[in-house]
């Protein structure tokens, strides 16, 4: 179970996954060594999954972002063998981002980055042709005002306490 200092600091260390187990252990009130036990039965748990830099896409030259809607076609028998295909293409691909299997029109949403437009173009085809894909509909994002915040952690034993934990 998680408690009111394991928020604490999973909400830290996803605002700087740099800080050290002292600086966290400052703010929290713990003793480094007590923050360092935290830390580690949080990731031995899977509620840490790791630590990752966060990229400027355009320094790096990938300035086009795109999410993709894939429906696919596929009888109930071969829907299984379409997943494995379209998952396969999304593994591979390091120019897919994401990809969330979806309930609704859609079956799949594809978070894509591309150097150009015709490499998004060539990205679609490969999907295309390695995926049994019906449809798909693209939309270039223009601009982006919020990519990504911090997961606020629930309280079970008091859930009515969660927007204490928001910014």
């Amino acid at each position: 179970m998680i408690d009111d200092i394991d928020r604490q600091i999973i909400l830290l260390l996803q605002e700087d996954a740099h800080l050290s187990n002292a600086a966290l252990a400052e703010k929290v009130g713990l003793t480094v060594s007590t923050v360092h036990e935290r830390v580690k039965k949080l990731e031995k748990k899977g509620v840490i999954k790791g630590y990752v830099a966060v990229v400027n896409a355009e320094a790096v030259g990938k300035p086009i972002m795109a999410f993709i809607r894939l429906t696919v076609g596929a009888t109930p028998e071969g829907y299984v063998e379409t997943k494995r295909s379209v998952m396969e293409v999304c593994r591979t691909e390091p120019d897919v981002l994401e990809c969330h299997g979806v309930a609704g029109e859609d079956c799949y949403i594809l978070k894509v980055r591309t150097a150009s437009p015709k490499e998004l173009e060539r990205l679609l085809e490969k999907i295309r042709s390695k995926a049994t894909v019906s449809s798909s509909v693209t939309s270039i994002v223009l601009s982006t005002f919020k990519e990504s915040s911090p997961i606020v952690p629930c309280s079970h034993d008091r859930p009515e306490d969660n927007h204490l934990y928001s910014k």
